[in-house]
């Protein structure tokens, strides 16, 4: 982590939170501070200026006098993140792959769930899911929300929900032009496959 980056984070630290210097009473003290702010957002992956600035604008929220632990911000980085990018707390998600659980191949298919929901769901085979105790079952979900925090923390976009065609109303129109295309494509890929 910059030196410069983690200086603006205790300055602005200091804008906020009145009552500092009850925590960090000497130049010394605010050195040793931001070597261990610096390892702790480090380690968890908060090194992301937008993230940060995401983390300040919580600290300006708090209404505390005196400024959190690195532990404390890098919460707050993370769970405003998380907020924007439509990431559900993980009870919720939780709940709601228990849900789709219930729910059967079919209507799972056709459910309407967020990117983040679908990201896990990735990370789940349904059928072994499906087998599982209720409590066997929700520990798989929640390993699943973990495996999908790790995704979205490396900065990996959520995959996409395929879209299903409706039955009664197709998306598209067969037509003479669409077939002679489709027709070409086919012979083509077929040739590749000859050479």
């Amino acid at each position: 982590m910059d030196q410069k980056v983690i200086s603006k984070i205790f300055v602005r630290l200091q804008e906020i939170f009145p009552k500092w210097r009850e925590i960090w009473q000497s130049e010394g003290e605010v050195n040793a501070a931001k070597r261990q702010w610096a390892k702790t957002l480090v380690k968890h992956g908060v090194t992301n200026i937008a993230m940060i600035q995401m983390g300040i604008n919580t600290a300006r929220e708090t209404g505390w006098v005196r400024p959190p632990s690195a532990g404390q911000f890098v919460k707050w980085c993370i769970d405003a993140a998380k907020e924007q990018a439509g990431i559900p707390t993980k009870a919720d998600a939780v709940t709601e792959i228990m849900n789709l659980n219930r729910m059967g191949k079919y209507n799972r298919r056709e459910a309407k769930i967020s990117r983040a929901i679908y990201q896990m769901y990735t990370f789940i085979s349904w059928y072994d899911f499906s087998m599982k105790t209720s409590e066997a079952a929700e520990k798989a979900a929640a390993r699943a929300y973990e495996q999908m925090i790790e995704h979205w923390k490396k900065g990996l976009p959520f995959a996409e929900k395929p879209v299903m065609i409706d039955k009664q109303k197709p998306s598209a129109t067969v037509t003479e032009e669409n077939q002679r295309a489709g027709r070409a494509a086919l012979k083509k890929i077929m040739k590749g496959l000859q050479e």
